[in-house]
Parts: C-alpha cells; structure tokens; sequence
C-alpha cells in the first residue's frame, strides 16, 4: 500500500555523497520505510526485509530478489557515506557508516538490518529539514543514477528548481569516481540524460536542467521539476473539510500512529486523550490538513 510506503529522510541525507548499487540503495529505501513503523528505534533493533517484499515493491521475480539480496549483504556493511553536519557552529565533513549490522537467513531470503545512529538520527529528526517521497514513485528505476537525481530533485519541488550543482559536486552525489563518464559528454548522455528520461517517465514530476560555463567550460547544472497532474495533487489542492464525527476518529487515530508522532510532537506530560484533542483543533485548519495529507492517508483517508 503507496501510504505505507513514505520515505522521509533529513535533507543532510539527501545532499549526501555516496556510491550505492542500485540493489543497495532499494534495500536501505525498504529498511528506511520499515523503521518508521517502530517505535523505539535503536542500532540493536533488527529491521527485516524479505525477499517477496523487495520482489513486489520493485517488480521482480522472487528468486532474482532472493539472488540481490544476498549479494548486497556482501557489501554494504563496508558502505560509508559522507554529509555536512554541525560542530560548534563550524561545518563538519562527516563520514559514517549505512549499517552497524547486517546479516541473511539463506533460507528464508530475509536480511536483518541494524542501521547506524547516525543513519537513525538523520531519518527521525524529522522536526529538522527533511524531504519525503513515496517509494512507488522509484521503484520501476533501472538505474542508480535515476534513484539518485529524483531524491535530489524532489527535495526542491516546491521552489520549482534546484540550486546550482557543481559539476565535482554533483558527481559526489550521484556516486560516480574521477575515472567514470570523465568527459561531459559521456556523463550528459549516459548519466544526467538517461536519469532525467527515465524519471519523466515513470515518477510523478518532469525535470529539465540548465547549464552553466567559465568561458568555454560547463561548471554547474541546474535542475528546474514541476509536478505533473496526479490524483494526489488534485486532493492536496481540495479545500477539506470534516465532520464532527470525522474529526474525532482521524484526530484519534492520528494520535497513535508513530510516524505522525514523530512529525506532530506532543508537549511534555500530555496524556493521549489531550494530544488528540490538540490534533483536533489542528484539524479543523484546512492549511494543516493539507500538510497532513500523506499521515491522513495512512490512516485510512479516502477524500471526500
């Protein structure tokens, strides 16, 4: 089910450097989406992802997920990524691993996954900056690079364009090394072109960028995405309302679901009854309900 699918990450995240397959990086989407639903999510929890889960979100024969996923247990315990962090008001250039632990029941095509804290941290921080997408929309991609360029792209949707990427830059993101696609050419045709082509394609936005030169040398890319006209962005853009009855059961039900707590904190020493009421009287503000659009869907909001 698409609402159970959310994929939120702080944007320290997004703007990440790293070098994922792209098996590797589906199996750390579905870890991502499976720990939103507990609670008290720590390194020592072991998050699992079978082998038919990742076969039906991302359209494949059962036996080849079985075959992925025991090849990327391999190697993305040795996986690190690098992002901009804070220390004492200076910016920090942080290295960290994706996983403390990492293993597979050969039996069962199931992997355990113990992610890093620094990985917990940066996809429950949720009142810092973060961006959320649904898995669905990737999960037809048959390249990395795709995966890549739509989690960067999407984070700018409501701005209509991205920053300016440098080229050094942007290939850190994408996880390409100096010695991959070196010439632009190479890198347009076989990395941007071929991501942006795929992900009008199959996604719910159209991307187009725009280049930048020094004298002769292209140095930046910009990245201009509008939405196209889904049925979800039709519902987003209704003016709702609820009934009395309504507003009772989706304030009710909003109060316990993890994610939404996460999202909406409770002030200190609240009980769950008051914490209702305040998501109540939040409710009734169509400017907020809208927000909460994808916590609504998760909580069996159908529209009006």
């Amino acid at each position: 089910m698409e609402n159970r699918n959310l994929v939120v990450k702080d944007n320290a995240l997004i703007e990440a450097s790293f070098n994922l397959s792209l098996v590797e990086h589906r199996l750390m989407l579905l870890a991502i989406v499976e720990a939103r639903e507990i609670t008290d999510l720590t390194s020592s929890t072991q998050i699992e992802v079978r082998a038919e889960r990742y076969a039906k979100q991302f359209h494949i024969h059962e036996k080849e997920a079985y075959g992925a996923l025991k090849s990327a247990c391999e190697l993305l315990f040795e996986r690190r990524f690098s992002y901009i962090d804070k220390y004492k008001g200076n910016r920090l250039i942080k290295k960290v691993r994706w996983v403390s632990e990492i293993g597979y029941l050969d039996n069962q095509g199931c992997v355990l996954i113990n992610l890093s804290d620094t990985v917990i941290g940066l996809i429950s921080r949720l009142e810092e900056q973060f961006t959320r997408y649904y898995l669905n929309q990737v999960s037809d991609f048959k390249s990395k690079y795709s995966l890549r360029l739509y989690e960067l792209v999407i984070k700018w949707l409501t701005n209509g364009c991205t920053q300016k990427y440098e080229l050094i830059d942007l290939r850190a993101k994408l996880g390409l090394t100096d010695t991959e696609y070196k010439t632009m050419s190479l890198f347009k045709a076989n990395v941007i072109d071929k991501a942006i082509n795929e992900i009008n394609k199959k996604t719910d936005i159209t991307v187009s960028y725009e280049q930048f030169k020094q004298g002769r040398t292209i140095t930046h890319l910009l990245f201009k995405m509008k939405q196209k006209h889904t049925k979800q962005k039709k519902q987003a853009e209704k003016v709702i309302s609820f009934t009395e009855k309504q507003l009772d059961m989706f304030s009710d039900k909003l109060s316990k679901l993890p994610s939404f707590q996460n999202h909406y904190l409770a002030d200190t020493g609240v009980s769950i009854e008051e914490y209702a009421q305040q998501i109540k009287a939040k409710l009734s503000e169509p400017s907020t309900v809208k927000q909460w659009i994808p916590y609504l869907n998760e909580v069996g909001y159908k529209g009006i």
